[in-house]
C-alpha cells in the first residue's frame, strides 16, 4: 500500500497544486463574496423579470389611453369638419 502511495505522490501533488492555482475548490465565504459580485454585476447590466413585466403592462396601458386620446381629437376633426361642409 505505501508504495503505490509513494509512486503516484508526485501526481497527487502536481494535481492538488493545480486545483489549488486555479482555484477549483473555494471556502463558503470565498463563494459568497464571487456571487454577490456576480449579483452586482447583474442588477446593472439586466432588469429582473417581475420589474419588466410590471413596466411593459403599464407601456400598453399608456399607449391604449394614448389611442383613446387620438380617436377622440380624430373624432372632434371630423365632426368640425363635417359642420363647416
Amino acid at each position: 500500500m505505501d508504495n503505490i502511495f509513494i509512486e503516484y505522490a508526485p501526481i497527487i501533488i502536481v494535481v492538488i497544486g493545480f486545483l489549488t492555482a486555479y482555484r477549483i475548490f473555494v471556502t463558503p465565504n470565498q463563494l459568497q463574496n464571487e456571487i454577490s459580485k456576480l449579483e452586482k454585476e447583474l442588477d446593472k447590466k439586466y432588469v429582473q423579470k417581475e420589474v419588466y413585466k410590471v413596466v411593459i403592462t403599464e407601456l400598453k396601458e399608456d399607449i391604449s389611453e394614448i389611442k383613446e386620446k387620438l380617436d377622440i381629437i380624430y373624432n372632434a376633426i371630423i365632426n368640425k369638419n363635417k359642420v363647416n361642409k
